[in-house]
C-alpha cells in the first residue's frame, strides 16, 4: 500500500536536509521535488504509510532551523490523479514507469500466449517475438529523446565578446 508525503521548506538547503534525514529514517523514495517561489521547495515522498510517517517526522524534525519548515503532510492511499499529476514534478521523471506497466503488461500478455496457448506456426511466433521486441525498442527510444531533449534545454547560448575598443 504506497501513501505520500511532502516536505515543504523555505530554502533548498533546509529541503536537502529534510529530504536525506528522511531517506535514512526509513524505506521510502523521493518521487520529485518543486521549487514553488519565493524560496519555497516542496519534497514528494512515497513508500509504504508507516514509512512515510517515519521519514517526514524524522525529515521535519532533523532541519536545524525550525522555522525553515513550512508543513509538513502525509496521505494514505492517495488518488492515482494526484500521484499522476505528482510526477510532472522536477526530479526522478516517473511518467515513464505508468507507461512501461503498461508495456509489462503488454509483453505478459504476449509471453502467456507464446506458452500457453500453443503457437499454430513459426510466423505466428515470429510475429510475437517482433511485438515485444518494438515494445522495448519503443521504450527504448522514448527514454532517447527524454534525455536528448533535456540536454538540448540545458545549453546555453554562448555569446561572442564585444569587439568595442578593440582595434
Amino acid at each position: 500500500m504506497n501513501s505520500l508525503g511532502v516536505i515543504e521548506t523555505r530554502g533548498l538547503t533546509a529541503a536537502i536536509q529534510a529530504a536525506d534525514a528522511a531517506c535514512k529514517a526509513a524505506n521510502v523514495e523521493i518521487i520529485g521535488y518543486r521549487k514553488v517561489g519565493s524560496g519555497l521547495v516542496s519534497i514528494c515522498f512515497q513508500g509504504e504509510i508507516s514509512a512515510v510517517r517515519t521519514a517526514i517526522d524524522h525529515g521535519v524534525d532533523v532541519v536545524s532551523q525550525k522555522e525553515l519548515v513550512i508543513g509538513s503532510l502525509v496521505i494514505a492511499r492517495p488518488e492515482p490523479s494526484v500521484i499522476t499529476k505528482l510526477l510532472t514534478v522536477k526530479g526522478k521523471k516517473k511518467a515513464p514507469i505508468v507507461a512501461e506497466k503498461v508495456q509489462e503488461a503488454a509483453i505478459e500478455k504476449v509471453v502467456e500466449t507464446i506458452v500457453e496457448a500453443p503457437v499454430k506456426n513459426e510466423v505466428e511466433k515470429l510475429e510475437a517475438i517482433k511485438a515485444v521486441a518494438d515494445l522495448k525498442a519503443q521504450n527504448i527510444a522514448s527514454e532517447t529523446k527524454a534525455v536528448t531533449d533535456k540536454a538540448q534545454n540545458s545549453k546555453k547560448e554562448i555569446k561572442p565578446e564585444s569587439r568595442k575598443g578593440k582595434k
